[in-house]
């Protein structure tokens, strides 16, 4: 990430996000994930294996587990922030992210909490 600019500043919007689309997060230790192709994205390692998340931006709900709500936020964190810096690293991390997400169990949830 370190060629977009203000890159530190991802990492506590990705809390924040998190903070905001699920009641039950008070913060918490993140796992860092490295794909296979590529791609990159942190969740929140959680005593919780199911939360309720919600999207403030389009009203859908899902239950997800904390990986999967990782994937969710940093998705919609990865998106946001390639509009706002027109950095082709981060459309790039957006769609690896995206190619795992289409093959995660929790796939259905996942792209109905975003879209």
């Amino acid at each position: 990430f370190g060629t977009v600019p203000d890159w530190q500043r991802i990492e506590g919007d990705i809390f924040n996000m998190m903070d905001k689309m699920c009641e039950v997060y008070q913060g918490a230790f993140w796992e860092f994930s490295m794909l296979s192709n590529g791609g990159a994205f942190i969740w929140p390692d959680m005593l919780e294996t199911s939360l309720q998340m919600f999207n403030p931006h389009n009203g859908n709900e899902a239950e997800l587990s904390p990986e999967a709500a990782g994937i969710a936020v940093c998705l919609m964190v990865y998106s946001i922030w390639s509009f706002k810096t027109e950095s082709s690293v981060l459309v790039e991390y957006f769609y690896q992210l995206r190619d795992y997400a289409m093959q995660h169990p929790e796939q259905a949830q996942i792209f109905h909490l975003i879209d």
